[in-house]
């Protein structure tokens, strides 16, 4: 009777509480993953993308009842909130308390992106590009956080972002391409030939050229703007 027992045991352990387990943790991780995304969408005031996300995924009741009032509330107040204002704290939600890289090394990392052709995309498409430049600014900025990387700067529709590690910054640079590629562009931004995509090419959507260079670099604290701004032969 009791070498039954064990094997009953031994087989419950294995086959089901295991097997349970396993589901509450795939579960669990699911559930953080679209918290996340929501989240990342509603830091973004990309409303009717929260509303959506939140309408076709299975979360805890609490965590849904929370992202469903701050989702109210944002609408109610939205109309009263400027545009300005909304990409200001938007922009610098991400970065502004992290360490500026290089205080103490006095290296770092440079990275500067640009849009290509960015201008001839604004005058045959200005709302397309308007909308489309919030989506790659909001996939430039989750990239820098993932990657510790510092915003110095934006210049027109070009960042420049100090990083630590080399590695970070080319690991930014590589994974900000994928998440290019495979954001949800304005239709009237893909209608232009030149951004489209036929499902072969690497391109979809703007086309982000991207530098990096290490070396020593001056670093100096803009009181102005309260942030750190970059100078020397490794920026130039």
């Amino acid at each position: 009777l009791v070498p039954i027992m064990f094997i009953l045991l031994d087989y419950y352990f294995k086959h089901i509480l295991f097997a349970r387990i396993k589901t509450d943790q795939d579960r669990i991780s699911a559930s953080i993953a679209t918290a996340n995304s929501i989240a990342t969408s509603l830091a973004d005031f990309d409303l009717d993308k929260a509303e959506a996300q939140l309408s076709s995924t299975t979360i805890p009741s609490e965590l849904y009842e929370a992202f469903e009032r701050i989702l109210r509330n944002l609408r109610q107040y939205r109309p009263y909130i400027p545009d300005a204002l909304l990409e200001e704290m938007f922009s610098s939600s991400l970065s502004i308390d992290r360490a500026a890289p290089g205080l103490t090394s006095k290296e770092a990392a440079i990275v500067f992106t640009d849009i290509q052709g960015s201008s001839a995309t604004w005058e045959a498409c200005p709302e397309g590009m308007k909308k489309g430049l919030r989506v790659h600014d909001g996939a430039m900025r989750e990239c820098i956080y993932a990657f510790n990387g510092y915003e110095v700067k934006t210049i027109g529709d070009a960042f420049m972002v100090a990083f630590e590690d080399t590695i970070d910054a080319v690991r930014f640079s590589l994974d900000v391409q994928e998440q290019l590629v495979h954001s949800e562009w304005p239709a009237e931004l893909l209608a232009l030939e030149h951004l489209a995509w036929d499902g072969n090419g690497p391109w979809c959507g703007l086309r982000v050229r991207i530098g990096v260079h290490y070396g020593e670099v001056d670093v100096q604290l803009n009181t102005l703007t309260g942030r750190y701004d970059y100078f020397g032969h490794t920026v130039n």
